[in-house]
């Protein structure tokens, strides 16, 4: 500089200071401020004015501070004040660069102190102090000081400028930070600043909300309403516009509301209300929306008659669609695809080639039908069974001079001869379309594939699969979606564990697609594949997937199965009230099925009450009452569903007919459950296996094995295939009755029938096993299923072999069968139930310190809060009083002075549980002693 000294100029200067506070060096600054003050004292007076100014000065304390040298910026400043040459302007910069550098360098309790300091003293803080010291903490992490809340908490008391709130707001929206927004106005607007809310608070806060706290922005809406405030038609429009990527239908009637009540509706605006429906699939909304229209005198442009023709289509209102079509006077080509798929959905395919023949006749000789078109008309004809006249429009399209076949035409070939039964013509067509030079994709393969599992082959399916896999195609969201079928409809657990495990690759994205979702979230409860279940719904709350009433009927009923009150009742509080959803009667249905799953039955029955009104009763939402006393034993309360369904004129259907014969079964009533077993019949009703099952249950009640035995051979002979269900359901029966033969005998049929047996069928064999006391072959049954490696064994087995060893008097075999169990592929044991038959048989059998022993594994194992949690629901609620006495060791005042070792290991036991958050799930069900049971696990019934 000293050679240079045009360097230590006024503009030159502060650029390479400003240049050396962006780097990583901001002590640079001192050392070129040095080098002017240098350059000044030899200044040569030809060179003009240097930098060494307050903007040097200044320049010199963000540095300083970036540094977090707070004496030495106190130390500047309080000598700025002391000079007399100082104005209040040099003063209140020389403040606020110090925040500045405070700010940059963050130092934000050092920072906010300044601040603090300048207010004290009188110095006005400017807006922009505000904004910065908002956006540093909001952006802070922990490790870099205060944290926003604490900053707030601080800048309360101070009488802060409501443009300074303002312009904070402004830069909140415009970095979309809803976080930091809201806690300026609970801080400031919401306190001692209410009575100053200005348009222009109200203003970001309302756009902020609606894409983040629907419920917070309709109460900003009403309070700018009633404060007077005017919503702008701009305003308006945005707030539609963003409730469109929020899916916020709630909000986007209350602006509408406003909107209409004023008389400001426009095109535009409708045009964006159209576009907050299409995003939330709401078609039939958006389409309501041509009457209102026209009842405003609006007339829509061109291309919002083209996005009504295609929502037209898409909720099947053919009328509609038709009429918008005329508008626009055909419009073009894609307009004719939209009324061609309509005209094929509706199985008009004589209305969709004269389409085309409109088309063919409206275009000039010089163009050409796109090949799109001819597919639609061609899939028209196809799907509803129209041959001929596809036959006529695949001539025609392979007759144009650049032919309009391709791989499309293929596919939909594939379809139609798929819905006709023609499998095997379909898949020839596999190596025609090769021989044509074209390749297939997905789309061929699923039809294909979609077509075997249809038809039960699902060999096939795994060979068209593989075919699939050979030709460097990946299955997509639609290949997954089908399998899931298979995995459902197959019998055979090697099919559907092959299909399910398909999921476990890392590159599918099961919450892209909300029909992959809903497939494998049915596959999965259907197979009672908890684990994979489980996952699925940690994918789907961290996806923000916005549900369809579906989708949130299915989310709830998986919740349910995984024993989540907490998460099904919070998924219908969002669908109903948070999003402002109207359930269907499945949703409804799957709701009350959850109350009654938590033997809330009565719960279910008034939220029925409450919704009947709006959702119009059915029988499958009287079936899940019915079900729901069913599962208490409460016949008399199910019939009375039963009179009501029949007041009501409604039809019943086997789900009721098999839940009012099982509410029978359980009251041990065989007769009444077989009376309707015979009315169901000559309704014309078919009972299932299921149906079958619980009237073998019922006399299995009442050990009358003839007619349980009658009862199977009359569905064989009516046509039904014998399942797991009713084999287990018999097999139960036999065991409890210790009819070893009948068990026998069973097991053999099973095989010839070639029934798979399933997990719990394993659970009973292992219990007849024991009650016939053969340890060995209780342990050879799980071992055979082991080694075959077709059932994934579970907790309920892990307690059975346990309760087995017990009942045959060998605790040392049942402790090394806990640690072989540990090591059992993919099994979810030994959980609670399994450690607690343990505890409880190792201490009736006078071996206190192996029950302790084994209670500080069970401590270590289930320490995990979810399968507490899961462990405390399966042994329900304790009561808290009685809890305290039994896990502090002590019970009316008795204390373990006077204990024997027995009842001194039993109380430390109690105390190591409890200390583990197990005194619910295993400490007092094994206090129960004999009292605990679990149908197939324990040996007292």
């Amino acid at each position: 500089m000293s050679q240079h000294q045009q360097l230590a100029r006024p503009g030159t200067l502060h650029l390479l200071m400003e240049a050396a506070l962006g780097s990583t060096r901001p002590g640079l600054v001192r050392d070129l401020a040095a080098g002017a003050s240098r350059v000044q004292d030899s200044q040569d007076p030809t060179t003009g004015p240097l930098g060494l100014d307050s903007k040097t000065n200044e320049l010199v304390l963000v540095s300083l501070a970036m540094q977090g040298q707070q004496v030495e910026v106190q130390q500047k400043l309080d000598s700025l004040r002391a000079s007399h040459s100082s104005t209040e302007e040099d003063i209140s910069n020389a403040a606020v660069a110090a925040v500045r550098g405070f700010l940059k360098g963050r130092h934000m309790s050092l920072a906010l102190q300044q601040i603090v300091k300048m207010h004290d003293r009188g110095i006005k803080v400017p807006a922009q102090v505000f904004v910065w010291l908002v956006r540093a903490t909001s952006c802070a992490s922990k490790e870099d000081g205060m944290q926003l809340v604490e900053v707030l908490q601080e800048l309360e008391n101070l009488a802060l400028p409501s443009d300074a709130v303002v312009v904070a707001l402004a830069d909140c929206l415009a970095r979309d930070d809803w976080d930091t927004a809201s806690l300026i106005e609970r801080r400031f607007l919401r306190s001692k600043q209410a009575s100053q809310l200005s348009f222009a608070m109200f203003d970001p806060l309302l756009k902020l909300a609606a894409k983040a706290d629907e419920e917070h922005a309709i109460k900003l809406l009403l309070e700018m309403q009633e404060r007077s405030l005017f919503l702008t038609e701009g305003l308006c429009g945005l707030l539609l516009s963003r409730c469109s990527e929020s899916k916020y239908l709630k909000l986007t009637d209350e602006v509408t509301k406003y909107l209409k009540s004023r008389g400001m509706m426009t095109l535009a605006l409708y045009k964006t209300l159209m576009k907050v429906f299409a995003n939330c699939s709401l078609f039939d909304r958006a389409c309501d929306l041509y009457d209102d229209l026209l009842a405003d005198g609006i007339e829509p442009d061109r291309v919002m008659y083209r996005c009504l023709l295609k929502f037209a289509v898409k909720c099947g209102r053919t009328d509609l669609s038709r009429v918008l079509f005329d508008k626009v006077e055909g419009g073009d080509t894609q307009n004719y695809m939209w009324l061609i798929r309509a005209a094929g959905r509706d199985g008009n395919s004589a209305r969709a080639v004269e389409l085309l023949q409109q088309l063919r006749s409206a275009q000039a000789p010089y163009e050409s039908i796109d090949s799109a078109i001819y597919n639609s008309v061609m899939d028209a004809c196809l799907s509803n069974g129209a041959l001929d006249q596809a036959e006529e429009v695949l001539q025609e399209m392979r007759a144009l001079p650049r032919s309009a076949v391709n791989l499309v035409t293929y596919n939909t070939l594939m379809k139609g001869h798929c819905a006709r039964g023609e499998s095997q013509k379909a898949r020839a067509l596999i190596a025609e379309l090769r021989a044509e030079g074209l390749t297939p994709d997905c789309v061929s393969f699923n039809c294909l594939i979609s077509a075997a599992i249809s038809e039960s082959n699902f060999q096939q399916a795994w060979d068209i699969f593989d075919e699939m896999q050979r030709s460097g195609l990946a299955p997509d969201h639609y290949t997954l979606s089908i399998l899931m079928k298979a995995a459902r409809k197959s019998k055979k657990a090697s099919d559907g564990e092959r299909a399910m495990a398909l999921l476990d690759g890392h590159e599918v994205k099961i919450c892209e697609d909300e029909v992959l979702f809903n497939t494998v979230v049915d596959a999965c409860i259907h197979r009672k594949d908890f684990r994979r279940l489980a996952k699925v719904l940690g994918a789907f709350e961290a996806s923000g997937l916005q549900p369809s009433v579906q989708s949130y009927g299915l989310a709830i009923k998986a919740y349910s199965c995984l024993r989540q009150p907490s998460k099904w009742s919070e998924k219908w509080l969002e669908m109903t009230e948070t999003r402002g959803l109207t359930p269907s009667d499945v949703a409804l249905s799957c709701m009350m099925d959850a109350l009654v799953c938590v033997r809330q039955v009565d719960s279910a029955l008034a939220l029925f009450q409450k919704w009947r009104s709006v959702v119009k009763p059915n029988t499958i939402v009287y079936s899940t009452l019915i079900k729901g006393f069913a599962s208490q034993g409460d016949a008399s309360r199910a019939m009375e569903m039963y009179h009501e369904v029949r007041e009501q004129g409604m039809p019943m259907n086997t789900v009721a007919f098999t839940a009012l014969i099982d509410a029978h079964a359980r009251a041990g009533d065989a007769d009444a459950a077989r009376a309707l077993l015979e009315e169901m019949q000559k309704e014309g009703i078919q009972p299932n296996t299921i149906t079958y099952s619980s009237l073998v249950k019922a006399y299995c009640v009442k050990a009358d094995f003839d007619n349980a035995l009658k009862t199977f051979g009359d569905m064989i002979s009516s046509g039904l295939d014998a399942d797991t269900v009713i084999f287990n359901t018999l097999l139960d029966g036999a065991v409890r009755a210790s009819r070893f033969e009948l068990c026998d005998q069973l097991l053999s049929e099973m095989a010839g029938y070639q029934v798979e047996s399933s997990n719990h069928t394993l659970s009973i064999v292992v219990k007849m096993w024991g009650k016939r006391r053969s340890l060995d072959s209780a342990f050879e049954a799980v071992a055979k299923s082991l080694r075959e490696r077709r059932l994934r064994l579970d907790s309920q087995i892990c307690t059975c072999i346990i309760s087995a060893c017990m009942y045959n008097r060998a605790p040392d075999r049942a402790v090394r069968a806990l640690g072989e169990m540990k090591s059992w592929p993919n099994c979810d044991g030994p959980d609670a139930g399994t450690y607690s038959m343990l505890v409880g048989g190792l201490l009736r059998c006078g071996r206190a310190r192996d029950a302790a022993e084994v209670a500080s594994s069970a401590a270590r194992d289930l320490n995990s809060e979810a399968k507490r949690t899961a462990a405390t629901r399966q042994h329900g609620r304790w009561n808290a009083e009685r809890l305290s006495c039994e896990l502090s060791g002590t019970e009316r005042g008795v204390g373990t002075r006077h204990m024997s070792e027995g009842q001194r290991h039993e109380a430390q036991l109690a105390k190591a549980l409890h200390s583990k958050g197990l005194g619910s799930s295993v400490w007092l069900p094994l206090r129960q002693g004999s009292k605990w049971c679990c149908c197939c696990c324990c040996f007292c019934c």
